[in-house]
């Protein structure tokens, strides 16, 4: 896993700043931390936002 890769977020559908993120969503991995990595995502409207937290074992 590396900084630019595309990879599926197997996270259960949430709310997120009042837009959905489905399960199963593409998301680009922007920065990868120690505790966690950061991706962004394409809403529906494709406008990108950003979401921090992720775990490595939500990514597959």
């Amino acid at each position: 896993m590396q900084v630019d890769d595309y990879k599926k977020l197997q996270r259960k559908t949430f709310l997120h700043n009042g837009i959905f993120v489905h399960q199963g969503s593409k998301v680009r991995i922007l920065e990868i931390n120690e505790s966690d990595i950061t991706v962004e995502f394409t809403d529906m409207e494709g406008f990108q936002h950003r979401l921090e937290g992720v775990q490595a074992d939500e990514l597959e």
